[in-house]
Formats: structure tokens, C-alpha cells, sequence
């Protein structure tokens, strides 16, 4: 979603969270580079090529561990 830019309420609303809640994640995002803040004349946050690198690590990462998840629930009892 932030690949093209995002308001802070698209975030909200998109991610189930409230504003008390975003500000923190946003301000980590920022501040490890995952994610940029561009100023124009509705504030937008825009995923960097590092947080998009980030991203599809994540997604990778999700993948394994639901067919860790599947493996090990199709193995016998015992």
C-alpha cells in the first residue's frame, strides 16, 4: 500500500489500528529506513526500496512458516 504513498488515515484504516497506535510504528519504520515521510500537501508515507526488500523477506518468511505449520501437523502423534 505505501509503495505509492500513504496518508497517515489510509494507514489507520487499512491496518485496523488507531492514531495513538500508528504514530510509534510509523516513527520506527522512518527511523530504520523501512520507510519515508514525503511532505506535500497531505503528508504521505512511502515504503523505501529497503522496506520493500524488507517486505518480501517477510512475505518469505511467512510462507515457511505455514508449511513448517502444515508438516508438522500432518506428522503422527507420538
Amino acid at each position: 500500500m505505501c509503495d505509492v504513498g500513504a496518508s497517515k488515515t489510509q494507514i489507520v484504516y487499512n491496518c485496523n489500528l488507531n492514531f495513538h497506535h500508528v504514530v510509534p510504528h510509523l516513527e520506527l519504520l522512518i527511523k530504520n529506513g523501512l520507510v519515508v515521510r514525503v511532505d506535500e500537501a497531505v503528508v504521505r508515507y512511502q515504503t523505501t526500496p529497503r522496506g520493500a526488500d524488507a517486505l518480501w523477506h517477510l512475505r518469505e518468511l511467512e510462507e515457511l512458516i505455514a508449511e513448517f505449520r502444515d508438516a508438522a501437523e500432518e506428522m503422527p502423534a507420538g
